[in-house]
């Protein structure tokens, strides 16, 4: 099989870096990358939502979106890098699309200190201009965030993983790190 068909998966807590990381990633290895909160933004402006339900009716047509644009990359045995909080059965979907391709993926998992990345996603949402498709949610209460990030990191990823401690962003551009996922870029 070719050595380019890889399947990076950025995944984890929000306010974990995943979307700067996944932009560090792309560019080390010269491969496009698709967020789903980026889909997610084009969706809301061009269909609009009114409530939560609409909210996460445009959620689920991003993951579907970043399902056909893997299956595109697909056909051409491109590498890509695709960046969500994935669910379980989004994972697995897509580890059996990749599968089905000859694709090898690596799961990068970012989990960090609940407490930290609350606070961390409260300064994001109060001093960035942050899309309204992402401010629907009751996240800003502790309550709620770490009901969120319990749940992320409860999810059973399957395959081949690499869980990082996003508490600080030094993971970024950690040596060892880097190295590993090289490793894996360069099988």
């Amino acid at each position: 099989m070719e050595k380019n068909r890889k399947l990076l998966l950025i995944t984890g807590d929000i306010a974990a870096g995943k979307s700067t990381f996944a932009n560090i990633l792309s560019q080390r290895y010269n491969t496009n990358v698709f967020f789903k909160d980026s889909i997610k933004e084009v969706l809301g402006d061009t269909i609009g939502f009114s409530n939560r339900e609409e909210n996460k009716k445009l959620s689920n047509a991003s993951m579907e979106l970043m399902f056909f644009i893997f299956s595109e990359f697909a056909k051409l045995g491109k590498g890509l890098i695709l960046e969500s909080n994935f669910h379980r059965a989004e994972l697995e979907r897509l580890q059996k699309m990749a599968l089905d391709n000859g694709y090898d993926v690596l799961t990068i998992a970012l989990f960090g200190d609940v407490e930290v990345l609350h606070a961390r996603y409260l300064n994001r949402m109060m001093n960035e201009n942050r899309h309204s498709v992402h401010l629907s949610t009751t996240i800003d209460k502790f309550e709620d965030f770490k009901k969120c990030s319990d749940y992320l990191k409860r999810i059973d990823i399957p395959g081949k993983v690499i869980r990082i401690d996003a508490t600080d962003f030094g993971y970024q551009s950690d040596g060892e790190i880097l190295i590993e996922i090289d490793e894996f870029m360069e099988e």
